[in-house]
């Protein structure tokens, strides 16, 4: 019982993916779900995910795993911000570490449904220890003022990846 008790401390899922408090966002998190996403060619025994978002200016009203939360992205004012992120097993091999800088994500036309007039931003790269894969999207309401960048740069210092001890 002691040996799988610390198993469980070293996994990520011990403890799932959450934004720490941020006065004026709302935030919110799936906890750990059996996972939609994979890599080809990849098996995982059991692979699971946990989702988390954090939201400034707009009520989040999607289920916490819903890629892309469009429900929410549809009334995205132009003073809003969504940063939305999953983590997932596996990594990919030889995936380089996540780095939470908004500064180093990349821009994409925004969405598979809802129009998002700022459009989508996103980081991909391994958690801590390579234990398992993320993915961290956020979208403006309008073209991303340095305010905003700012906000948007708070919100993903106050991601807490899980860690891998």
């Amino acid at each position: 019982m002691i040996v799988f008790l610390a198993a469980l401390a070293v996994t990520p899922w011990a403890h799932p993916l959450a934004f720490r408090p941020m006065p004026g966002w709302q935030t919110g998190a799936s906890g750990n779900r059996p996972s939609r996403y994979g890599r080809p060619g990849k098996q995982v025994a059991r692979p699971e995910e946990s989702a988390a978002w954090a939201a400034m200016a707009v009520r989040y009203s999607d289920d916490a795993t819903a890629d892309p939360p469009n429900k929410t992205l549809a009334h995205l004012p132009p003073n809003g911000v969504l940063v939305w992120a999953v983590i997932y097993t596996a990594a990919t091999r030889g995936q380089a570490p996540i780095r939470l800088v908004f500064d180093k994500a990349k821009r994409f036309d925004c969405c598979e449904g809802a129009y998002v007039a700022g459009g989508e931003y996103e980081l991909t790269g391994s958690g801590p220890g390579a234990a398992y894969s993320t993915i961290v999207r956020i979208y403006f309401g309008s073209r991303p003022s340095s305010s905003l960048r700012a906000d948007a740069q708070h919100a993903l210092d106050r991601l807490a990846l899980p860690a891998v001890r």
